[in-house]
């Protein structure tokens, strides 16, 4: 229970206030947590598009999805998603793109790519609320934190990222490659089909962290943040 607590303080705005130790054994257990906190997020997202779909108009329909979205994460991906594009987008060297990430001020490309973002997911959330709600959108989330939880163990950290080291040195492989392959099984058993979803959020994850590599040697939590928020994106207009 101390890392599904630890997991939605750390990835939800969930008031829970109970006072965890963030040692390893938590915060090990905690990431394997991360896929499930992924079902919750999907579910709170969706709750206009299940329960308001035939008595509000569309539009409103998705601008209610994404403030579901942000109240329940909190815009913690977003935070991410604009300091990535902040120091990637800057063409500095690669100790003044690991400052610029530390930045707490948002810049230029951080504003244009959350900007960007949030008309893309207006416009799918639109989309998905003509079709209607459909049990396969949860996937999208899911996998999204599942590929996060396998990012903090196997993806090499930049050196300035201490939260990514922390999230590393908790590393519990048996529960975590336990959890990849619940996930799997889950999915093959629900329709083998979603599984293309995840493949294709891998595949974004996987870019973000060459390029990351070739920027500033490594991954860091924010690189991991704007990975979500894009794999998603992408997802929710192909679904």
């Amino acid at each position: 229970m101390k890392g599904l607590i630890l997991a939605l303080q750390f990835l939800t705005r969930v008031p829970i206030n109970i006072g965890i130790d963030f040692n390893k054994k938590n915060i090990g257990a905690m990431l394997c947590f991360f896929p499930f906190v992924g079902l919750i997020i999907a579910l709170f997202t969706f709750v206009p598009t299940i329960f308001l779909r035939d008595k509000i108009s569309m539009d409103l329909l998705a601008l209610l999805n994404i403030i579901f979205y942000l109240a329940i994460t909190g815009a913690l991906h977003m935070d991410g998603l604009s300091d990535t594009a902040d120091a990637f987008l800057s063409n500095r060297s690669k100790d003044k793109m690991k400052a610029i990430m530390k930045d707490s001020t948002v810049g230029t490309f951080g504003v244009i790519s959350i900007v960007i973002v949030l008309a893309a997911k207006f416009f799918a959330f639109r989309e998905l609320a003509v079709q209607g709600f459909k049990w396969e959108y949860i996937f999208i989330f899911i996998y999204s934190k599942t590929l996060a939880m396998n990012a903090f163990i196997y993806f090499k950290s930049a050196d300035s990222s201490t939260l990514f080291k922390t999230f590393k040195d908790s590393k519990n492989i048996f529960l975590i490659n336990f959890m990849n392959f619940v996930i799997i099984v889950a999915s093959i058993l629900f329709d083998y089909k979603v599984l293309m979803y995840l493949i294709i959020e891998a595949i974004i994850f996987i870019i973000l962290y060459i390029i990351s590599l070739k920027k500033i040697d490594g991954a860091t939590g924010d690189i991991i943040g704007a990975a979500i928020e894009l794999s998603e994106t992408v997802n929710l207009f192909i679904i």
